[in-house]
This record gives C-alpha cells, sequence and structure tokens, in this order.
C-alpha cells in the first residue's frame, strides 16, 4: 500500500513539474503593458507628446491635428505640451526629464540637432533620443513684409541689392538663431549683413512682419500660407531644388545656383529605455493615421504635399543620423562646431 502511494505521489509531482516547464517564460520588463498580453502593447492612460516650441507655430499646429487621430485610434487622450525656450532645449530637458514608460513622447525637428551640436543640452540627444516617425517635410520660404518692404523689392534678387546698400537695416525673424531656419538664412544671403531676430512663437512673429514691425522671415510654408493669401506678405524664395507647385511664380534657391534646400521636418521621439512594445504601438497608430483623409487634407492645405512627410523609424534614423552629419560640417564651417560624435 505505502509502495502504490510513493508511486502515485512520484508521478504526480512529475506531471506537475512537466507543466511548470512547460508554460510560457514571464515577459520581461518592457515586452507589455498593464492590461496586455506578450508581445502587445495598449495604453491605458494619457499619453504626452511635449511640443518644445510655442502654441501657433508650424510644429505646434502640425502635431495637434495628429493628436487628435492618436486620441481617435488609441483610445486615450493624447495631450500636447508646450514647453519652448533655448532654441526647443527647454523641451527637450523637459522630456529627459519624464520617466521613460510609454506615455511621454516629444516632437523634434532638425533645430534639435543643431542645438546638441552646438553642446546647449545637459545630454547627449543623438544618444538619449530614438526616433520614432516622421510626420511631415516642409519647404522654407524666405518671405518679405508687404508694408515694411513696399517700393524697396518685391523679389529675392531685389531685396538682396537692397541689403547690400542699406546693411543691417533689413531685419529677419526665425524661431530659432541656432536651428535650421537660420542656417537656411545665412547660406542664401551668402553673408550679407542681415539683423536676425530670434521669435519665441510663429504666431508672434507672423504678426510683426505682417504689421510691418520686421522686414523678412524665414519658416516653413505651412506657417505663412495664410498669409500669402491674403497679401499681407510677399515670399520672395523659396528653399527648394524646384519650383513649388502651389507657388510656381515663386523663385527657388535651386534655379538661381543657391546651396539652400534645407527645410524643416517635423517627428516624433520617444527617450531612450521607453518599451519598444510602446514605440511599436504608437508607431502603428501614426501609419493608420497618416492613411486618413483628415490628415491628406491637412497636407494639402498646409503644405506639406510638396515633399514626401511620413518616414518609419528605420528611414527616419537614415535621415536623422544623416543630418547630424551635414549639420555638423555646416556648424563647423562657421566654427560654431562644439560636439563632435
Amino acid at each position: 500500500m505505502k509502495k502504490k502511494a510513493l508511486s502515485f505521489l512520484c508521478v504526480f509531482l512529475s506531471l506537475v513539474m512537466l507543466v511548470g516547464c512547460s508554460k510560457a517564460p514571464a515577459p520581461q520588463s518592457g515586452d507589455q503593458t498593464e492590461g496586455g498580453t506578450e508581445g502587445e502593447w495598449k495604453f491605458e492612460r494619457p499619453i504626452e507628446i511635449v511640443c518644445p516650441w510655442g502654441v501657433g507655430g508650424g510644429a505646434d499646429s502640425t502635431i495637434r491635428p495628429m493628436a487628435d487621430l492618436l486620441t481617435d485610434i488609441l483610445g486615450v487622450q493624447v495631450n500636447v505640451v508646450n514647453v519652448e525656450g533655448a532654441g526647443g532645449a527647454a523641451g527637450v530637458e523637459y522630456t529627459y526629464q519624464q520617466p521613460a514608460d510609454g506615455y511621454t513622447f516629444m516632437l523634434g525637428t532638425q533645430s534639435l540637432i543643431l542645438v546638441d551640436l552646438q553642446d546647449i543640452m545637459s545630454m547627449d540627444f543623438r544618444d538619449e533620443f530614438i526616433p520614432v516617425a516622421k510626420l511631415v517635410h516642409s519647404i522654407n520660404i524666405i518671405a518679405a513684409s508687404a508694408k515694411a518692404s513696399a517700393g524697396k523689392y518685391s523679389t529675392f534678387s531685389e531685396m538682396i541689392e537692397y541689403v547690400k546698400e542699406h546693411p543691417n537695416e533689413v531685419s529677419c525673424g526665425m524661431l530659432s538663431a541656432t536651428g535650421a531656419d537660420a542656417m537656411g538664412l545665412r547660406q542664401a544671403i551668402r553673408g550679407l549683413a542681415i539683423k536676425e531676430v530670434p521669435f519665441g512663437s510663429g504666431s508672434e512673429m507672423n504678426a510683426a512682419l505682417a504689421g510691418g514691425h520686421l522686414h523678412l522671415m524665414i519658416t516653413g510654408t505651412d506657417e505663412i500660407a495664410g498669409l500669402i493669401a491674403s497679401g499681407d506678405i510677399i515670399p520672395l524664395l523659396a528653399l527648394s531644388e524646384k519650383r513649388m507647385k502651389k507657388y510656381p511664380g515663386l523663385e527657388c534657391s535651386g534655379e538661381l545656383g543657391i546651396d539652400s534646400y534645407i527645410g524643416t521636418w517635423r517627428g516624433i521621439f520617444a527617450k531612450k529605455g521607453t518599451p519598444q512594445g510602446a514605440i511599436d504601438a504608437l508607431v502603428a497608430a501614426i501609419e493608420e493615421a497618416v492613411q486618413t483623409d483628415t490628415w491628406q487634407e491637412f497636407l494639402v492645405n498646409a503644405v506639406y504635399a510638396e515633399r514626401e512627410g511620413y518616414a518609419n523609424p528605420e528611414n527616419f534614423k537614415k535621415l536623422f543620423l544623416k543630418e547630424y552629419e551635414e549639420l555638423g560640417a555646416y556648424l563647423e564651417s562657421q566654427g560654431a562646431l562644439k560636439k563632435r560624435y
């Protein structure tokens, strides 16, 4: 009897061990979130996307319609948090201080690359942030105030001649004196004496130009399409290889032999350490969002359809690293490069 009981116990324990060993291993940290199954991520509370620039500018105007679409697709609120200052560095620092738990992302442009290469941030941006998805890629335009330029110039060539005769009298607004807009301007004006005026927000800069308090402005086409249509500002030059479909009469840098084509791209980044599941889930939602009629209509209305906008993580990373090399070379030529990777 005892032998039979012992044999039964041995068989029972063997079965328990077999079942235990056949179970899937517990997921590692970052593989899933609360409420999700292995390999899946389900957002269960509001998501923040930090915009390192002010309300009303091109960056803010790009991320808000995307946030609305992502809210509908993901089923949780996606909030835009504006943290402006220091050419975008303040927003990066804010994002860097947040936990990498999959609920905080950040909008970025190549201006942040320039800020990083000038060693303005407390961290190495290239190594501490992950490119998630590029959303849009605009064409920058140098435009003039209709009021301030009246009787002086109405084309880019005329403006250049005027600046030669009136050095340091013409002012040009931009969102960051250390950003891609400043780089594009300096390439286009070829060392002429123009006063660079940084602004904290696109709306403030637009108002100054329309009111005649500012002579020129360099910015993305999306930010000034309405002012061009109203006649408050005059587009002088598109920084592009060929003329824009939207403004076929506008000269472009390519036809004038000006080596200045940089246009502002805007994409979403994640802090290093963010769970891959969260990144994959957000990318899937973005891919769905960019296919909607709402987003496609936004691209046309904001004049983003001139260049390919969306890029997946792999292609976005390639562009990101490529521009680190190009922008680094530019800063070195200007004697402003302070950090090398």
